[in-house]
Formats: structure tokens, C-alpha cells, sequence
């Protein structure tokens, strides 16, 4: 297999800055496990691309020389996969998704919980703050056996509105509830312009409806650990969604996943799109996005629905190997990657922090719309972390679900779809609890 090592030695100096921020730990022991070696397995991502630079820092305050193993992500989870399973001692560290891999890592036992770090004052900076992370992102990481990471990153899907075509219909600021929702797609609806565009494709579309499933009060699983996708409750999501882009979405929306999706609001085909907010990216570029649609673009949160507004988040984090030799000196290294100064950092590159402290500085609220930053802040902190099923075969129950969603978008009855949808999940995962 095809890796990259990124390999960081002793070199150079801290920056002023860098040694400013410290100033406030001066008293913490940073050099503690010096000379130790510890080495983590990285995906291939914008906070990757982001922390790799700063390592020699982290090396000159602490004396622990770090090894950082960056690979694609699919690569980045197979040989995740295979050194935590086999108890490799040499890895100490790696990225994880608790949404993805949670069940999967926890029901193992791979991962080692850092709850006697925390309240150890001589391991844990107390300049960390464990309050500053936000509680749809810490929560995830949260679980009745402990804590077993700190979150990286953190982003939520939102609604994108134009606030030319609201004037122009008439409507008074973003819809509040879900109904709403309904009657302003309605509204906005006309020829060559959806009145709301989402993914449609299948398993693609799963991450982006869980946030209505939330909403209408349904969930992915029952207390016995069987699928409870077939509820009421989900099955009124599944209508409301459905007759949602069928009615006022695109032509073809069983195709397209988050490309198609932004396209098509970029190219002023939409007048709300329902996506990521991290895709603020494309729709405020002018390389890919019309000036009409830039200059217009306003965010807001999901609307309510019966059971309230329950956005799902997508939380990226750091772990320390189950396997560790060097669990201490593996924690020095989260909690300096994951220090405020860094998470500011981190997000005035543009990884979306995971920290309530970087987004409320001065500096990096000069660079986004007020919208978009009230709209993510609120996500992150009522989120659910579970935008996945909290199963160990997530692709599979994501295509089984997937299908009731096609089916729906291409006019089948809700029910029948979603029961044939939650025999197959359960068979699923009854071959998974089997196999383990």
C-alpha cells in the first residue's frame, strides 16, 4: 500500500507568538516525557494539512519526538482498522469519527479512555478548558464507559437562502418551522427555479435527511438495538422529505449527492439548498458561484420540526490507542493540537473548530456572514452526533436506508418502503452481532 510518512525531529525555535500563548502554562510540566517517541495515523484532511507544520513546536516545548502518518481516507481507515485491531503497540494515536467508527471501536475495546488524564492536573494543561469544546462535539465522545478523545473539527448542514428571491415573494426572513418550510419552497417554486434543492441519491442522502428524522422525533434505533426506521415517526420524515424535492425540488434529484446539490444553487437554479455549511466555500466563491447568487446568500438554522430543531453534526477527533506504550505522552500531544490557540488557528484556515472560544474571536467573525456563524454556533451546540447509525456496518445500513429514500423521492408509499428498509437493516445487523 502507497503511504506517506511525515517524519517532524527537534528543530527550530517557538515562535513569539507560539511562546506567548504558553506563557500561562509555564507551571505545567511540558517536559515530563521528554524523549519519548509516540506516532499517530492521520487522514488526509484540512486540520492534517493544518497541524503538520506546527509539529516541530509541540517537539521543542515537550521533548516527545512525533511521528504523524498521513494517508487518503479510505487507506487512512483500513490501516486504522488493521493496527488497532491487532494491538500494534506502536501506534499510539489516531484521527477518528465518532459518527463512523464510534460503535465500531468502542465495542472492541480499541480506543483508551482519558477521564483519569483529565482530572490529573500533572497530565492535563489547565489551560485546556474541557468547557470550551462545543456540546454537540464533546458529546460524541462521550459515553457511559468514559471519555475517549477530544473533538478536532465540527460542521452541521444548514439551510442556504436567497434573500432576493424571499424579498421578491414576499417572505419575511428564513422559515422557523418546518411547515413553513414547506410553504415557502412552494412559494419560491417556478420554472428554471427550484424552490428547494437536497441529495436525493440514496445512501448519499442519509447524512442530510437524519436531520429531519431527528426533528419528527425518530431515531435509527430502538432500546434493543434493532432498527426503528420503520416508526411513525421516521415515516413522517421520510414523507415530509420526499414530497418536499419532489414537489418543489430539481428535476433528477434521485442522482445527486452535495456536488449536484451546490451546483445547482450556485447557478441561481434554487432558491434553498439544504447541505453542508462547510459548502459556504463554493456558493461564496466567485469562481463557481454567480455574482446574483454571492451577493444574495444568507444562512439559518434547520427549522423546526415536531419534535424541535435536532440538527445532526459530523465530529472529527483524537484518540489515544488502546495499545499505547506512551498513553501520556500521546495525551500531551491532543491536548497541545487541540489548544485554543490552536483551534483559532485551525479555523481562520478554515477548519470548522470545534472550540466556542475560535469562533467567537474578533478576528475570525470579520471573515464570515453573521448568518452563517449564528446558524453553525446553534447547530454545534444542540447537535446530535449521531449523523451516521451508531452500528458497526454503517455502509450497509446507510444503502438499506438509502433505497427507502429513492423509492419515496420516486413517488412509492412511505411505508411499505421503510419496512422493507428496516427487515433488511435488522438482518444486517443481526449478521453483524453474529460475526463479532
Amino acid at each position: 500500500m502507497a503511504r506517506t510518512v511525515k517524519r517532524y525531529a527537534l528543530v527550530g525555535a517557538l515562535s513569539l507568538g507560539s511562546l506567548a500563548s504558553l506563557a500561562g502554562a509555564q507551571e505545567f510540566d511540558w517536559r515530563r516525557f521528554e524523549g519519548t517517541n509516540i506516532r499517530f495515523l492521520m487522514n488526509n484532511h484540512p486540520f492534517t494539512d493544518f497541524i503538520t507544520p506546527l509539529v516541530p513546536e509541540f517537539e521543542e516545548l515537550t521533548g516527545i519526538n512525533v511521528t504523524l502518518e498521513s494517508f487518503p481516507e479510505d487507506q487512512f481507515r483500513q490501516r486504522r482498522l488493521l493496527e488497532a485491531s491487532s494491538g500494534a503497540s506502536s501506534l499510539d494515536g489516531y484521527m477518528i469519527q465518532p459518527g463512523q467508527d464510534g460503535a465500531q471501536y468502542l465495542g472492541a475495546g480499541w480506543v483508551r479512555f482519558v477521564d483519569d488524564f483529565v482530572a490529573d492536573s500533572t497530565l492535563t494543561n489547565p489551560e485546556l478548558d474541557m468547557e470550551d469544546f462545543f456540546e454537540g462535539a464533546i458529546s460524541t465522545f462521550e459515553t457511559e464507559g468514559g471519555l475517549y478523545g477530544l473533538p478536532l473539527q465540527i460542521e452541521s448542514s444548514v439551510l442556504f437562502y436567497r434573500t432576493d428571491l424571499f424579498e421578491e415573494a414576499g417572505l419575511d426572513g428564513p422559515p422557523e418551522t418546518m411547515e413553513e418550510l414547506r410553504e415557502y419552497a412552494e412559494a419560491l417554486n417556478g420554472p428554471g427555479m427550484a424552490g428547494f434543492a437536497a441529495r436525493g441519491r440514496g445512501a448519499n442522502a442519509t447524512s442530510q435527511i437524519v436531520n429531519f428524522l431527528y426533528s419528527f422525533g425518530g431515531q435509527w434505533l430502538n432500546d434493543d438495538g434493532t432498527s426503528a426506521l420503520d416508526s411513525e415517526a421516521s415515516q413522517e420524515a421520510l414523507a415530509f422529505y420526499a414530497d418536499l424535492l419532489r414537489n418543489y425540488g430539481p428535476p433528477g434529484v434521485v442522482n445527486m449527492s452535495w456536488p449536484e446539490v451546490t451546483s445547482i444553487f450556485a447557478q441561481n437554479q434554487a432558491a434553498m439548498m439544504f447541505d453542508a455549511n462547510v459548502f459556504r466555500s463554493i456558493i461564496e466563491d466567485p469562481a463557481q458561484t454567480l455574482d446574483v447568487v454571492r451577493e444574495n446568500v444568507a444562512y439559518a438554522p434547520l427549522p423546526e420540526g415536531p419534535a424541535g430543531r435536532v440538527p445532526a453534526v459530523l465530529v472529527w477527533g483524537l484518540s489515544v490507542n488502546h495499545a499505547s506504550q506512551n498513553p501520556e505522552a500521546s495525551w500531551y500531544f491532543i491536548q497541545w493540537a487541540l489548544s485554543k490557540e490552536n483551534q483559532l488557528a485551525a479555523l481562520l484556515e478554515g477548519v470548522p473548530a470545534a472550540r466556542p472560544s475560535a469562533w467567537e474571536n474578533e478576528e475570525f467573525q470579520a471573515t464570515a456572514p453573521e448568518s452563517w456563524i449564528e446558524a453553525s454556533q446553534l447547530h454545534y451546540s444542540i447537535g446530535h452526533g449521531d449523523w451516521n447509525p451508531p452500528v458497526v456496518p454503517v455502509p450497509e445500513v446507510r444503502d438499506a436506508y438509502g433505497q427507502a429514500i429513492v423509492a419515496a423521492l420516486q413517488g412509492q408509499e412511505v411505508g411499505p418502503a421503510l419496512e422493507q428498509a428496516n427487515r433488511e437493516i435488522n438482518a444486517i445487523l443481526e449478521r453483524s452481532n453474529s460475526a463479532q
